[in-house]
């Protein structure tokens, strides 16, 4: 019984800190993509870096910034909210 229980307990361990890996990873990669926001004539302006050029506050309603798609050519939703402060 011990044994299983230490399998188990091992099996959760390993798969708890590849889940981290990953995750933190795909942070790094969205981080590292330019971000853009909606100007009031419908065009895309780069939006810089959060909380230092924008600030975005969470609305359940709203898109923040978008991230260029390259392979369809058109921007999609990065964060939702909508922007209080821009630089």
């Amino acid at each position: 019984m011990k044994n299983v229980r230490f399998a188990l307990m091992a099996v959760a361990v390993t798969l708890a800190a590849g889940t981290a890996v990953a995750t933190n990873l795909q942070n790094k990669a969205e981080r590292a993509e330019t971000k853009y926001f909606k100007t009031s004539t419908g065009e895309f302006a780069v939006a810089g870096i959060k909380d230092y050029d924008y600030v975005c506050a969470w609305d359940h309603f709203g898109t923040c910034t978008y991230t260029f798609d390259a392979a369809t050519g058109t921007y999609r939703s990065s964060e939702a909210g909508k922007i209080l402060f821009l630089r």
